[in-house]
């Protein structure tokens, strides 16, 4: 029995190994302590080194193996890999991975990597595209493939096929540009310039050609894929479709339906070219169009699972009738995935807050619009609550007035009794404090933002709430400079003014702060020690705000994208909740235990034991309400 199993054999679900001392006691929220978690990235990294520095390098290989399928591209865990390399000698992969009755996708991956560094690329490539079939959610194509065939000759070792296979696994996992990340983005425009290396066989010249015109469009080059496509009166439908998934991509939804057309008129029984088609009028509210189009793909095929919900969206976006909307939900709620995609397109904004004086703020928002309100601009508003409120509260007050043209109003939300603990005082220290009390008033505590990042949130939070929202975020993260991310982080409590009082504040601030969580969350990669974790923290462990939500949806957003940050997450909203008030409503303890499950590391009690806290909140709102 090896140490390791000696040192395991007891354990079901984790082991824990106190780390050293710090010198400052009050040095939370960091850890204070070493979780090695099953199937967590700081589980694999403690076995593979120790393993290195026992001698075992097979079963340290193993867990190498794992580690890397966390993030491919950790240049740390790289590192660790040649060690590994030097250490087995050669040939390594003999050493390292011997033959075994059972293959997984991590060592075949390892196996990958280890042929590539020996020059056996084309080898690894084959194998390589058969380890990501099996583990299709890995980044190994773009961590490692790109690196492996940019140098000069290396892309020509691989046979017509092989560059058609690779190529395809490309353009399956590769995003359009709309909602691919900067980081993304830049990965499709490097396997573009790849791209033109490739003489395909005359077998592949038309394949290749469909595949060229989709990686450019990806890459956001259209104008390169719209010349590529060729003349419009010589396209035949392969041609017409790609060119008008081209224009769709543009914004051009006009000329977009005339390619389609004239692809629908070459293979009229071709399903896909009705859906490309009514969807690119349904991104552009062409809702009478889009009708058309998914009425005609349902003549070929009754209530189909894509064109069904999408024409009901649709008839409900043109006649109001919310009975059709009802239908799309219904349709999400029995796994429709389209249905789902239509139902988040429909609320149009993050959840917005339950807090007493939200739902008051609701009420003077209807009468600022029947009229009926007869306040004037510096006037003050007091509102008095059971228990402290999120400060967002009388932000958003503030921000709903001024729209109406009642700026410079006082408003003042007082509390009969603060709960334990007192969710004025941060977590532990932290690196910018977003909000200062006095008494039971809170003020920013962070000097209000520049115009440009001002302007940015609010451009970004005035885009329709969608996925693409957090790859739109992304681009804003890249072009910071300076002291801007700490403007960012300040605009989460100076928000930008409501651009149209058709708006309403409440949906505004979620959203401005919810842009600014995004922006933050692509400040940096990694994520111990990065500049995103310092930021984001100042909003989860700060005074208890609707901010704290903004920061527990992103970072566990981040978890489920890049699970090798899962295990420091999960540590911090268990150390969030710790503070759960012992009285009142807490604003960010719903919103927690909806975002903790989706955390990629839990065991499956843990994940029940979130949905009855869930559970268990919502019946006791309930019988409160």
């Amino acid at each position: 029995m090896s140490w390791w199993k000696r040192f395991t054999r007891n354990a079901d679900t984790r082991q824990t190994t106190p780390a050293a001392p710090t010198a400052d006691a009050q040095a939370a929220p960091e850890q204070t302590s070493i979780e090695l978690r099953q199937g967590t990235a700081e589980f694999e990294r403690f076995i593979t080194e120790a393993e290195l520095e026992q001698g075992n390098l097979a079963h340290g290989a193993e867990h190498l193996a794992e580690l890397l399928k966390f993030a491919p591209g950790n240049p740390e865990w790289l590192a660790l890999a040649d060690r590994y390399l030097q250490r087995a000698g050669t040939p390594a992969e003999a050493v390292l991975l011997p033959p075994s009755d059972q293959r997984y996708a991590a060592t075949e991956a390892l196996r990958c990597w280890i042929m590539a560094r020996e020059g056996r690329v084309a080898d690894a490539m084959d194998l390589l595209l058969h380890v990501i079939d099996a583990a299709p959610e890995s980044d190994y194509l773009d961590a490692w493939a790109l690196d492996w065939l940019e140098p000069a000759g290396a892309l020509e070792q691989l046979d017509a096929d092989l560059q058609m296979r690779v190529y395809g696994r490309v353009i399956q996992r590769t995003p359009e540009a709309r909602e691919a990340t900067a980081h993304d983005l830049a990965n499709t425009r490097r396997w573009a310039a790849l791209a033109s290396r490739i003489r395909p066989s005359d077998d592949f010249v038309a394949q290749w050609a469909m595949l060229h015109i989709g990686l450019l469009r990806r890459a956001a080059l259209f104008d390169q894929a719209l010349e590529l496509a060729g003349p419009v009166q010589q396209q035949d439908w392969h041609q017409a479709t790609a060119r008008g998934l081209v224009l769709r991509q543009q914004g051009r939804p006009a000329e977009a339906d005339l390619a389609f057309s004239q692809a629908m008129q070459q293979q009229p029984e071709e399903l896909s070219t009705y859906l490309e088609a009514g969807d690119t009028w349904l991104e552009n509210q062409g809702w009478a169009q889009a009708i058309n189009w998914y009425d005609q793909a349902l003549a070929l095929h009754p209530e189909h699972a894509w064109a069904a919900p999408s024409r009901d969206y649709c008839q409900w976006r043109a006649t109001g009738d919310d009975a059709l909307l009802q239908r799309v939900i219904d349709a999400a709620k029995a796994d429709n995935e389209r249905a789902y995609q239509l139902w988040f397109l429909a609320s149009g904004a993050p959840p917005q807050p339950n807090d007493a004086s939200a739902n008051v703020l609701r009420k003077i928002r209807d009468s600022l619009l029947d009229g009926s309100y007869n306040g004037s601009p510096g006037d003050s508003i007091t509102l008095r609550t059971s228990s402290l409120e999120a400060p967002s509260n009388v932000l958003a007050i503030t921000l709903e007035l001024a729209a109406h043209g009642l700026a410079g109003c006082k408003v003042e939300v007082t509390a009969e009794s603060i709960a334990q603990p007192d969710p004025r005082q941060p977590l532990g220290p932290v690196a910018h404090l977003l909000w200062r009390y006095e008494g039971d008033q809170a003020q920013p505590a962070m000097p209000p933002p520049g115009e440009k990042v001002s302007a940015l949130i609010a451009a970004l939070a005035a885009k329709p709430y969608a996925r693409a929202n957090w790859a739109q975020a992304s681009h804003v993260a890249t072009g910071l400079t300076g002291d801007e991310p700490l403007q960012v982080l300040a605009t989460l409590v100076h928000p930008p003014a409501v651009p149209d009082r058709s708006i309403p504040a409440l949906l505004w601030l979620t959203r401005v702060q919810s842009a600014a969580a995004q922006v933050l969350a692509h400040l940096d990669s990694g994520w111990e020690g990065s500049r995103r974790r310092e930021l984001l923290l100042c909003a989860l462990f700060g005074p208890s705000d609707w901010t704290t939500v903004a920061a527990i949806r992103v970072m566990a957003a981040i978890a489920h994208d890049q699970p090798a940050h899962a295990l420091d997450i999960h540590t911090c909203f268990e150390q969030l909740e710790s503070q759960r008030p012992d009285d009142g409503y807490c604003c960010w303890l719903e919103p927690l235990y909806e975002s903790w499950q989706q955390l990629p590391l839990l065991f499956d009690h843990e994940r029940e034991t979130l949905r009855q806290k869930l559970a268990q909140l919502q019946e006791d709102d309930s019988d409160s309400a």
